[in-house]
């Protein structure tokens, strides 16, 4: 069983991974507008760590990447951008020229969720949270019903 759960963590990881990470222009994710951010580790962050962090971390990236995927109908039905990074940097622009900058390995969790909408504060949820608590921040946060 753990075998493959660490092989459907690997295949996740890989279809949403981005190869060659630096601390550079082209390893920050660039977001305008309302949208909905998954931020969690690459692939290659993933492998490198040892069998004790991956244990530690393993059932989380199952359950953060599940929940994922029973939210994205909501978020589209609600025309509402979802994007998935393992990107070291997210920059948020808000409306003029202002714009915030969240570092993923500063956020203090390997996985969380990044709410934006140009009027308002950008919201972080740090962790894993169900579909239904996800839909409940989406509804509260993009004033949704």
């Amino acid at each position: 069983m753990k075998t493959l759960s660490i092989t459907l963590i690997l295949c996740i990881l890989a279809v949403y991974a981005f190869a060659g990470q630096s601390e550079n222009d082209n390893d920050t994710l660039y977001i305008r507008g309302k949208a909905v951010v998954f931020f969690g580790p690459s692939q290659a962050e993933y492998v490198s760590m040892t069998d004790q962090q991956k244990d530690a971390i393993d059932e989380g990236l199952y359950e953060f990447y599940h929940y994922r995927g029973k939210v994205l109908k909501y978020l589209e039905s609600n025309e509402i951008p979802e994007f998935q990074t393992a990107r070291s940097k997210i920059q948020i622009q808000r409306d003029g020229n202002e714009s915030v900058t969240y570092r993923r390995n500063d956020m203090g969790h390997v996985v969380g969720v990044i709410m934006t909408d140009p009027q308002q504060e950008p919201k972080v949820l740090l962790g894993v949270f169900k579909d239904s608590a996800l839909i409940s921040a989406f509804e509260e946060y993009f004033g949704l019903e």
